[in-house]
């Protein structure tokens, strides 16, 4: 008898984490960081006590708080630096008083920057994420964008059998870098197909693969599951040798959790824009390798019997500048698991993968049917039912799971042209 396991990689699935609760050792110092000549805050700033490694970054409106040893710190100076102002360094005496309710009001002067490679290279990284982090809302669209994309997801068992595989001409409404607004996203053409039989023990149901690959957008939603103001807390950062995307010089941060952090993190590489700073390509792996509590952010429904053990998930996004602004161009998901029944050593191994391309763009919304929008709930399987046109696809009228992106996209984007044109 079939057994069903409902499936869904998803980024944003960890709780968040939020400050520690104090405790008699600590004391907290709280302030608010901002721009000496306008008086607007400074998100994203670092904070740091000379001598630790404690630190933090300020939140979008310039606050931040900081713990430091409640015993005598005499020499204990706190820095305050961002890119393109000048470091203030202050004693933790200055900050007595002062509250998260009222903090203490640290003024920082602009100065003069070149963004050379030299300058870049000799800094910290945490500089350099946090100087990227803070030019998002300038380097990333501040309106709706209307996108085409193609979008394809399979599941796989064992290294060369698809048992279900469904791909799509999508519609996308990209919300603006400035607000918390969410994508959406529906379908103009798709289809799919499932390849299960009697042999099979598990029936494996993928479950928001579109949406979630949205949401992996690292631009829109970056260091998911931790505030950002914590990102000292739980990440270790390090420069790597610089590296070229077409005729592009990109700054390459690596990323990892720190030792102490016991929740399941992610560990990868930035690559940031010489020129603009802007985060061009991001690559991610969970770190779920050897984690049995890994299998509980992924599956939604199991079969009591059977045991998950997830050997790895992989996130990859890209952008591509056009004007001044860098827009989402492509994203891949991809998750490998083995499966077995408890008291038996025989396993199954199975890939989930989901990926897309946007094949064009316009400055303007595009109007999204209800019944076309694909929700988190919704499984692509059933849902492309609705939007099979079987004369849009013509003589590409098989779906090839190997087949290059980039290849389907040239075919993807003849068939649009002719569309349009009828």
């Amino acid at each position: 008898m079939k057994r069903t396991a409902l499936l869904w990689i998803a980024l944003l699935c960890l709780p968040l984490f939020g400050l520690a609760q104090e405790t008699p050792d600590f004391l907290q110092i709280a302030g608010k960081v901002v721009d000496g000549a306008t008086g607007k805050p400074l998100h994203y700033a670092s904070i740091n006590l000379s001598g630790t490694n404690i630190s933090n970054v300020t939140n979008a409106e310039g606050f931040f708080t900081l713990k430091v040893d409640a015993r005598p710190l005499p020499t204990a100076v706190v820095t305050i630096s961002h890119l393109g102002y000048a470091t203030k360094a202050l004693k933790i005496a200055d900050f007595e008083g002062y509250t998260n309710d009222n903090p203490y009001k640290v003024i920082l002067s602009p100065v003069s920057l070149t963004l050379n490679p030299a300058l870049i290279r000799a800094q910290d990284p945490v500089e350099l994420v946090l100087a990227a982090l803070y030019r998002i809302k300038q380097n990333y669209p501040d309106k709706y964008v209307g996108m085409t994309a193609f979008y394809r997801e399979l599941v796989k068992k064992g290294s060369n059998r698809y048992l279900a595989m469904n791909e799509a001409v999508i519609d996308i409404n990209k919300a603006p870098y400035t607000t918390f607004q969410i994508d959406r996203a529906g379908i103009y053409k798709g289809r799919g197909s499932q390849n299960y039989d009697s042999s099979d023990t598990l029936f494996i149901k993928y479950q928001g693969g579109l949406t979630s690959i949205l949401e992996i957008d690292q631009a829109k939603n970056p260091f998911a599951t931790v505030f950002l103001s914590d990102i000292l807390t739980y990440y270790d950062f390090a420069m790597e040798p610089v590296d070229y995307l077409g005729e592009r010089m990109y700054y390459v941060v690596s990323f990892d959790q720190k030792p102490d952090v016991e929740e399941i993190k992610f560990r990868g590489r930035l690559f940031i824009d010489s020129e603009s700073l802007a985060i061009g390509r991001v690559e991610m792996w969970m770190n779920v390798e050897g984690r049995e509590d890994a299998a509980g952010i992924f599956v939604l429904k199991r079969p009591k019997n059977t045991i998950f053990d997830v050997r790895s998930a992989e996130y990859i996004v890209n952008y591509k500048p056009y004007g001044d602004k860098w827009y989402y161009e492509y994203a891949k998901m991809e998750l490998k698991f083995d499966t077995r029944k408890k008291h038996s050593l025989f396993r199954n191994h199975y890939t989930v993968m989901s990926e897309i391309a946007v094949t064009d763009h316009k400055e303007a919304p595009v109007k999204i049917e209800g019944d076309a929008r694909v929700r988190f709930k919704d499984q692509m399987t059933e849902k492309v039912s609705a939007f099979t046109d079987d004369n849009f696809w013509e003589n590409y009228n098989v779906i090839e799971p190997d087949a290059d992106i980039e290849a389907i996209i040239r075919r993807i984007v003849r068939q649009l042209k002719r569309h349009n044109l009828e």
